[in-house]
């Protein structure tokens, strides 16, 4: 698999997971938002991604 970003929700989970939400080739530049559907509540979660100070946490350079 190639190498690239893990982004992973960021939001406090009552069932203590830290879901994936998408993989990027490389950082993203600028602030991004995307909705990650939750596999726990079903609902559309907006998450952060980016070169922000609050951006979700990241995985630099993993395989999948």
């Amino acid at each position: 698999m190639a190498d690239g970003v893990i982004h992973r929700c960021t939001k406090e989970c009552p069932y203590n997971k830290n879901c994936f939400v998408c993989k990027t080739e490389s950082e993203v530049s600028g602030s991004v938002v995307v909705l990650h559907k939750c596999r726990i509540t079903k609902e559309d979660i907006p998450i952060q991604i980016g070169k922000e100070e609050n951006a979700c946490k990241v995985n630099n350079r993993t395989s999948l």
